[in-house]
């Protein structure tokens, strides 16, 4: 199905494919009133794109063999699985930060709102409605999702960036849980192609 545009100006987790790596990391970051937040974090080696890594705030506690680490919202990851946020509450002021190195531009990111495996989860469950966005270039301004589970397009002005930051201001509740999902996020690379060759000596 065609991508939609949208307006807008501590769980170790392996993938079979072979360029997909994981790490529960401690990074912190400056939370609300300056609190340091630590970072649950998934790595990715984008081949022949930016190597990214995906940071949140909080995840759920596995349910049976369910996970909902950073790493079920890349863009190699299964359609089954989701990342929720494990925060009290509906997962109002929870980060997500997209890394990528070298830095490469970026005009869109890629999204599939709310826990999308099957209509039921993603009704049981929150959806995103309203983010905050901010770019290493210094842009910020906010987006609204649409309470779908097909695929979106949140777009940015097209710079290259080291990371992009989403918080979450306000959800579409779920009716049976509390928290709040995102089952894809990720940079389009293919936008504007993959990293240019470094030039060899001869």
């Amino acid at each position: 199905m065609k991508p939609t545009p949208v307006s807008g100006t501590k769980i170790r987790l392996l993938s079979a494919r072979s360029l997909t790596f994981a790490v529960a990391s401690s990074v912190a970051i400056l939370g609300p009133a300056g609190s340091a937040t630590a970072e649950i974090c998934h790595a990715y080696d984008g081949g022949q794109y930016a190597k990214t890594r995906t940071c949140v705030t909080s995840v759920l506690s596995p349910q049976g063999r369910n996970t909902y680490g950073p790493g079920r919202m890349s863009a190699e990851s299964d359609d089954r699985g989701a990342w929720c946020e494990g925060a009290t509450g509906p997962g109002i002021g929870q980060v997500i930060t997209l890394h990528q190195s070298p830095t490469q531009k970026i005009g869109s990111l890629i999204v599939v709102n709310g826990y999308a495996k099957t209509p039921q989860t993603f009704r049981a469950n929150g959806r995103v409605k309203r983010v905050q966005i901010q770019t290493s270039g210094g842009h910020t301004t906010t987006a609204t999702l649409k309470d779908t589970s097909n695929t979106e397009v949140i777009k940015i002005p097209a710079a290259e960036v080291s990371w992009v930051r989403l918080t979450i201001l306000e959800v579409y509740p779920g009716n049976r849980h509390s928290d709040t999902c995102i089952s894809k996020l990720y940079f389009d690379h293919e936008e504007f192609g993959a990293l240019e060759e470094p030039e060899t000596s001869k």
